[in-house]
C-alpha cells in the first residue's frame, strides 16, 4: 500500500477556519499569517518526502481558510521544487469548472517539472460546485468528455480536433509532450454506480473520498467486476482512497488530537496542559457510513493502535494508495510536523509489513 500526504495550505486562523463550506471573507487574511502558512506548508511537504511518503497531494477548494488551493496547479508546480523523491498527485482539479485543455497543458508541465512523478485524479469534491452556481447534477456529463479530451490531448502526436456536445476545439496541441508513457496515471470517481461505469469502460483508475470502509469496499468489487466486463484488469495501485488521520505518541495523545481535529477545542498554548479529551467522531458512523462524509476521521490512534484499522480497511477494500489529511487547520504547524514523523518513523515501517507496496 503506497501512502499520500495531502498538502492542506492551511491558514491558521481560528476565526477563518470556522467558517468552513462558506465564503470566508478576505478581511480575514493577514498577510503575514498568509506568508508563514505558505512557507509551513512547503516545509511539511518537504518533510513528508524525506520520511518516505509516496506522494503529497494537492487538490482544488475554493474561499477555504482550512483547503486555501484555487488553483490545486499552482501548488503542486511550486511542490516540484520541494517533493524530491516521491510523486506528486494532482487529486481534483474541477475539470466541469475548467477549461479542459487548460487542464492537459498543467498536467502535462507537471508531468515534465516532476520528472515523470505525476498522477492526476479530474473530479473534485461535489460541495466546489455550489461555489460557481453550477448544479452539481450537470457535472457529470461535463467532467466524462472532459476526461476523454484530456487523455486524447495528453497522447495525440498531431494536431487535432475536438468537437462534442459540451466542448469544441479546433486545433489541440498540447505541450509539453508526453514525460510518462502514454499519459501520468488518471483517475475518476468511483462514488457512484455510473462513475463505475464509465471509468471501467475508458480505463481510468478508480477514487473515493470520505467514505467509510464498508461503501469504499463495495465500490471497489463493483469496479473490478466492470472491469472484467470490458476485458481488463486494474492494479493495486489503480484504487485510491482519501481520508482524515489522527496519529500521536500515546492512546491519550491521540484522543487529545482526535477531540480537537474540527476545532471544538482550542489547541493549547505553549508549556501548557492539553485540553479536556473528547471525540469528533462516532466510530460506529465512520464504519457505516455509506455516502460522502467530509470531516469524519477514519484512521486515528498512536501507531500501534493504527496497525490494526489500516490492515482491516487494506483486506477490506484492496486501495493501494491511501490519501491522508494530518490538519484540518486546527492544530499547530508544530503537531503537523510531529504527526509526520511519527507517522513515517513509527507506523509507516509496519505498514509496509502488513501491506507492501506493489513491485
Amino acid at each position: 500500500m503506497k501512502v499520500s500526504f495531502t498538502c492542506m495550505n492551511n491558514y491558521y486562523s481560528p476565526e477563518a477556519l470556522q467558517l468552513a463550506f462558506t465564503t470566508t471573507p478576505r478581511k480575514l487574511w493577514d498577510s503575514a499569517a498568509g506568508k508563514r502558512s505558505g512557507a509551513q506548508t512547503l516545509e511539511q511537504a518537504a518533510l513528508a518526502d524525506a520520511l518516505g511518503f509516496d506522494f503529497v497531494s494537492v487538490s482544488e477548494h475554493h474561499y477555504q481558510a482550512a483547503i486555501c488551493n484555487p488553483n490545486a496547479a499552482v501548488l503542486a508546480g511550486a511542490l516540484t521544487g520541494v517533493v524530491r523523491r516521491g510523486g506528486l498527485a494532482l487529486l481534483g482539479p474541477l475539470v466541469s469548472l475548467n477549461n479542459p485543455v487548460r487542464v492537459a497543458e498543467e498536467i502535462a508541465m507537471l508531468d515534465q517539472l516532476s520528472g515523470g512523478r505525476l498522477i492526476a485524479l479530474l473530479r473534485g469534491t461535489p460541495n466546489e460546485f455550489a461555489f460557481f452556481n453550477v448544479p452539481a447534477d450537470q457535472t457529470r456529463a461535463h467532467t466524462e468528455e472532459a476526461m476523454l479530451l484530456i487523455r486524447k490531448a495528453l497522447t495525440e502526436p498531431e494536431p487535432s480536433v475536438w468537437k462534442s456536445e459540451h466542448y469544441d476545439f479546433p486545433v489541440v496541441s498540447v505541450w509539453p509532450g508526453a514525460t510518462q508513457i502514454p499519459h501520468p496515471p488518471l483517475f475518476d470517481s468511483a462514488n457512484s454506480d455510473e462513475s463505475i461505469a464509465f471509468i471501467a469502460e475508458h480505463r481510468f483508475g478508480a477514487a473515493m473520498s470520505y467514505f467509510g470502509p464498508r461503501a469504499v469496499a463495495a465500490n471497489m468489487c463493483k469496479y473490478h467486476e466492470r472491469c472484467r466486463e470490458h476485458g481488463w484488469e486494474p492494479t493495486t495501485d489503480q484504487k485510491l482512497f482519501r481520508a482524515f488521520c489522527v496519529i500521536g505518541a500515546s492512546t491519550d495523545h491521540a484522543q487529545d488530537l482526535e477531540g480537537r481535529f474540527t476545532g471544538a477545542v482550542p489547541p493549547p498554548a505553549a508549556g501548557t496542559p492539553g485540553p479536556a479529551l473528547g471525540s469528533s467522531t462516532d466510530s460506529t458512523n465512520v464504519q457505516d457510513l455509506e455516502g460522502f462524509g467530509f470531516g469524519f476521521l477514519q484512521f486515528t490512534g498512536d501507531p500501534e493502535g493504527l496497525v490494526e484499522q489500516f490492515r482491516v480497511f487494506h483486506e477490506l477494500t484492496g486501495v493501494g494508495i491511501l490519501d491522508l489529511s494530518f490538519n484540518f487547520g486546527h492544530y499547530t504547524h508544530e503537531e503537523t510536523l510531529d504527526q509526520l514523523r511519527l507517522f513515517g518513523e513509527k507506523f509507516l515501517p509496519r505498514l509496509r509489513k502488513i501491506a507492501p507496496v506493489a513491485a
